[in-house]
């Protein structure tokens, strides 16, 4: 890991640089808690550790009010690229985030919804009606099409999409049998809901994110079921795209 003293980050001019001076400054010690992070159902510690990485200037939780929705950043942004692609991986008959993200970006973008499972007419028709393509498709390790089982870079070789702007993913636990896949192909941002066994199995997750130069930007936890929470992270290299002027400090890696 990277000690701070040798990590320089850029100013800002949108955040009070003592503000910023404390976030990094706080850097070492999140590192030394997650540390700690048990491998039980106890996320006190992770919990308590997270904070934002990076500043999203206009942060929303986009899709349904209760169980759902997820937070973005800076949605506004796909107005002003050449073409966006948002991928749903786990349709389960609610497309209500592919609808009111297409609702608000006055469907800007491409939508592809996944679901392992084949979804009732009336939701097709709300897919279709968000500018989106519905295929019946499992995400895995190892493409077999009689099975309905695909590699997530067969998946975009099939829709001809070389980048996914907005991915999208409550898979109920099978993401971490496909994490492998997720950071095999270039994506802007990942809105996920995490189901670890505990909270160290979901801490090896964000920081596998980490590692391959995402940032968490934003963090949700499940009022009903403490152990679920909703985590949203931008890659580095779409920072331009979206408006990503100020850095607080990477922890998870």
């Amino acid at each position: 890991m990277e000690a701070f003293s040798q990590i320089k980050y850029p100013p800002s001019n949108e955040i009070d640089p003592n503000v910023l001076n404390l976030y990094r400054q706080q850097i070492p010690q999140r590192q030394k808690y997650l540390q700690q992070v048990p491998a039980t159902k106890d996320y006190f510690i992770l919990y308590n550790t997270l904070v934002p990485e990076v500043f999203c200037r206009d942060l929303v939780r986009i899709g349904f009010i209760g169980d759902g929705g997820k937070w973005i950043c800076n949605p506004s942004n796909v107005q002003f690229l050449p073409d966006c692609v948002v991928y749903s991986l786990g349709t389960a008959e609610d497309p209500s985030f592919e609808e009111s993200f297409q609702n608000f970006t006055f469907n800007k973008c491409l939508v592809r919804s996944l679901d392992k499972d084949a979804q009732s007419q009336g939701t097709m028709k709300r897919i279709i009606a968000a500018n989106g393509i519905f295929m019946k498709a499992l995400i895995a390790g190892k493409t077999n099409k009689s099975l309905n089982h695909y590699t997530f870079k067969d998946i975009l070789s099939t829709f001809g999409d070389t980048r996914v702007d907005i991915l999208k993913i409550d898979i109920e636990g099978a993401e971490f049998d496909i994490q492998d896949e997720l950071i095999s192909v270039p994506i802007c941002q990942i809105l996920i809901e995490i189901h670890g066994k505990s909270a160290r199995h979901t801490l090896q997750l964000l920081q596998k994110f980490s590692l391959n130069g995402f940032y968490l930007f934003s963090y949700e936890i499940n009022g009903r079921y403490h152990e679920l929470s909703e985590y949203s992270f931008i890659h580095q290299d779409c920072f331009k795209d979206y408006g990503i002027k100020t850095i607080y400090g990477k922890y998870l890696s």
